[in-house]
């Protein structure tokens, strides 16, 4: 059974004796705390209903009564009842977990209970854990600021009496709040010290607060438990233990999805958007970003600059960017690099540059920052970049933070983890008017494959098995015909030992197409609304000249272990030949610049002079038959509901919904898919004449193909200079046979390419990937690719022999080079494109 978190909060029963406990006796009080924060006051209302009404004996007994009548709650245990018992940490006390979203003000529902509790004598103490004496600091101030309120504190009542606030190795007198670092109560109850020797025989009179309270469960349960429950055997058997957390996960090794069993309130971090509390969060659904480092930060930085520049000036703040890796020693090092970046891009002195980035963690290197941190909501700070961990035990009240970099996925592999580092974004600027500016908004500039785990914290709506199916207009004007060949083909390996000299670079370097300057386009999805906006920014790649390059391939001759090999190439490759090599490399494919890409590619090339032999892997194609297949024969497609909230995307013209007119289930689910409201990923063609496919709808799954059918239908130039084109099936319609190897065999297979792409007399099959290809091709890739080359080939001869003007071309596309392919597209100079993977497939066929 599928199940919302929400589904899983344990419901405290609103039967309430009036004389057991008084509800009514604190609503000014709460009402003057918490003004229009309604959801604090229900929080602390059913935490103090759970404590004292006197209906349930333990948290056992409440999570007995909604095992009993909550089916999603059964399900979850497997109608085993003792299952979910034994998931209940301190089972026989009354112990529960409130799950209030990070920057939703946790401190003051504490606040709330404690005061009611000692108001009322059900306590005449509260001891508050607390991860990190950062926080035990920031607390103990806020908690004092509050005690501070007379007006607040009369609601109480004439006879209250304000209580003391405790830290450190202090006696936990009567009508006090000791607030206390975790980790020294632990060892304070190890080594004995007042604050635990004044627990002793109090323990049924003493509230505990647990702050942050999802820490216990990934480093300190044993710890944690032991104290709750006094193994040490102290004599102090605590009764009231309520945990806050804004993330109630847990899970081995901090890879936590599993939600607690004892939460009994909680206010998601969708609610808190959705409700103006906290800032709404944007994330990247799509990205193109470099991969090479310093192109990388450039990107991050233009994004940084161009949130600054959207800052109201009256704030008189600067954004911070927050860089969020999975350990210490990651957010040291990155820190350190990205210093010495930003030092040249912005011309700074090494203390200006020191003052503006931070590394902050709980190790004694960042000691020095986590001071630095206390002050970074002052105006005029000059901080701008913090690079941290996600798993962060120290305090983090930082409200001017705009931007979340991922910087490591192993950082967001769970719920838990994910959820922390987004709160680190979630508080609203002091003075932000949000009548005149709206509510804020953080980007988290995350991994596009970091975006489905982003979604899934406010996927809370449960899917419905529905389907939609969508089929071709075969009297479409954009049909058109396609030339496929059934032919056979017959893999033969051979080993090529070496002899002598390789005929090194007698036809060049075989170059993708590259520029000066990168593009790159980022789309920003809104949590809230669930609408895109795009990002465009450029960066300059690393550039070599001609002779450097040339000199750079010269000097690798040297390398060689044979000196004889050294000489003879230096000899039949003097410089001045290199450089007349790489001119004519860069005239064939187009470029005027080497980049850092092309100069690896010149590196790459002589890879084949330090081997020891090479393998080629040849194949005999025997065409059998030529045939044409036309596009108004492409199959049904059906997709599932479910998967337009993760990785698919529908996109559609107002032919479409006419076009289910006679299959209603069909149409029942477009109009749901189609209900902004839902939250589901559609992309409508407001002009439909931009939409140049016969398919009535098309899915795409995965946001490089998602890209490419956005840049089909709505880059201008792009849809005036095509004719037609359509998305492929993946099982059928044009396949191409294909052998792969794996391991010391070969298999056999077809694939179907994604797209084709009709222009003039030019067919354009395209297959699209994932950047990741490029530096690690699967087998299978390499396979597809000489086949795929292969067969276009003999398409193109026979053709050619027949007097017919239709040349077909084939490319391995990734999002790495979208720009340049569709400005080649619009230019109409296709015929010659390669890319990136293109060539990384070619030279692996080769050798």
């Amino acid at each position: 059974m599928e199940y919302k978190d929400s589904d899983l909060v344990l419901e405290v029963s609103k039967n309430v004796n009036p004389a057991v406990w008084d509800e009514g006796f604190f609503q000014n009080f709460f009402e003057l705390l918490f003004g229009k924060r309604s959801y604090q006051k229900e929080a602390a209302e059913v935490a103090l209903r759970f404590l004292n009404s006197g209906e349930y004996q333990d948290i056992s007994a409440l999570a007995k009564e909604n095992f009993e009548r909550n089916e999603v709650i059964r399900a979850r245990w497997s109608n085993d009842f003792s299952i979910m018992q034994s998931d209940l940490d301190l089972s026989d006390k009354l112990s529960a977990t409130l799950d209030l979203a990070t920057g939703t003000g946790k401190s003051y529902v504490m606040f709330a209970i404690a005061l009611v509790m000692l108001a009322t004598k059900r306590v005449s103490r509260v001891l508050v854990l607390v991860p990190s004496v950062t926080i035990e600091s920031e607390l103990t101030q806020k908690f004092k600021n509050l005690l501070g309120n007379q007006q607040l504190l009369k609601t109480l009542g004439d006879n209250f009496v304000p209580p003391q606030i405790l830290n450190g190795d202090s006696t936990l007198v009567e009508n006090s709040i000791a607030i206390e670092n975790r980790n020294a109560i632990y060892k304070a109850q190890s080594a004995r010290n007042s604050i635990v020797d004044s627990l002793k025989g109090n323990g049924e009179k003493t509230l505990v607060l647990n702050d942050e309270v999802h820490h216990v469960y990934y480093s300190e349960t044993n710890e944690w438990k032991n104290f709750i429950e006094d193994e040490r055997s102290n004599n102090i058997n605590f009764k009231y233990v309520i945990g806050v957390t804004g993330t109630a996960y847990k899970g081995k090794n901090k890879s936590g999805n599993d939600y607690f069993s004892n939460v009994i309130y909680r206010f998601s971090l969708r609610d808190a958007i959705e409700q103006g509390f906290v800032k709404d969060i944007e994330y990247i659904s799509k990205e193109d970003i470099p991969k090479d480092k310093d192109e990388r930060w450039q990107v991050i930085l233009n994004s940084h600059e161009d949130i600054a520049s959207h800052i109201p000036e009256e704030l008189n703040i600067k954004p911070i960017t927050i860089i969020v890796t999975s350990k210490q020693n990651l957010a040291d090092s990155q820190a350190k690099a990205f210093k010495k970046f930003l030092k040249i891009q912005r011309n700074l002195t090494d203390s200006e540059v020191d003052n503006m980035v931070l590394s902050v963690h709980s190790g004694q290197n960042a000691a020095i920052d986590r001071m630095k941190l206390s002050k970074v909501n002052d105006k005029g700070n000059p901080v701008e970049f913090i690079f941290s961990v996600s798993m962060l035990t120290e305090g983090w009240d930082v409200k001017r933070v705009f931007q979340i970099v991922p910087d490591d996925e192993r950082a967001f592999n769970s719920k838990l983890l994910i959820a922390q580092v987004l709160g680190r974004g979630l508080r609203v600027p002091e003075g932000w008017d949000a009548s005149k500016w709206g509510t804020p908004t953080v980007t988290v500039f995350n991994h596009e494959k970091w975006s489905a785990n982003v979604e899934v914290l406010v996927n809370e709506v449960l899917e419905i098995r529905q389907r939609i199916t969508l089929s071709v207009n075969h009297e479409s004007n954009y049909n058109f015909s396609l030339t496929n060949v059934k032919y056979s083909s017959k893999p033969d390996t051979k080993d090529y030992p070496k002899m002598g000299t390789y005929n090194l670079w007698d036809n060049g370097v075989n170059l993708p197409t590259d520029d000066k300057f990168g593009k790159s386009t980022i789309t920003l999805t809104d949590i809230k609304t669930n609408s895109d906006r795009q990002f465009q920014t450029k960066y300059e790649h690393e550039l070599v000249t001609v002779k450097e390059m040339a000199n750079i391939l010269y000097s690798r001759f040297e390398d060689l272990e044979d000196r004889e090999y050294v000489s003879e190439y230096q000899s039949l490759w003097p410089v001045s030949k290199i450089q007349n090599m790489i001119e004519e490399s860069l005239k064939k494919s187009g470029n005027s610049y080497i980049t850092k890409n092309l100069k690896n590619k010149f590196l790459s090339s002589m890879n084949v002079i330090f081997r020891d032999g090479s393998k080629v892997v040849t194949y005999d194609i025997e065409p059998k038959e030529f045939y044409l297949v036309s596009t108004a024969k492409l199959p049904k497609n059906t997709s599932e509901i479910s998967g337009f909230r993760m990785s698919k995307v529908l996109f559609y013209s107002s032919d479409l919904e006419d076009s289910l007119s006679s299959d209603k289930a069909s149409l029942d689910t477009f109009k749901e898919l189609t209900d902004t409201s839902n939250g589901y990923r559609t992309k409508n063609i407001d002009n439909k004449y931009n939409f140049k496919t016969p398919q009535y709808g098309i899915v795409t799954t995965g946001n490089p193909e998602k890209e490419f059918l956005y840049r089909m239908t709505t880059d201008v130039e792009v849809i005036k200079s095509i004719d037609s084109f359509i998305k492929s099936d993946d099982m059928s319609f044009y396949s191409i046979d294909y052998s792969w190897q794996k391991g010391t065999h070969y298999k056999n297979g077809q694939f179907n390419p994604d797209w084709f792409i009709k222009q003039g007399n030019n067919i354009i099959a395209v297959e699209v990937k994932d950047d990741s290809q490029i530096s690690d091709p699967d087998a299978e890739n390499i396979g597809k690719n000489k086949a795929a080359l292969k067969h276009f080939k003999l398409i193109n001869d026979y053709s050619e022999k027949m007097g017919e003007l239709t040349r077909y071309k084939f490319t391995f596309l990734t999002p790495r080079d979208f720009d340049i392919f569709f400005k080649r597209l619009s230019e109409k100079n296709i015929m010659t494109f390669n890319s990136n993977l293109d060539i990384k497939l070619t030279e692996l066929i080769k050798y």
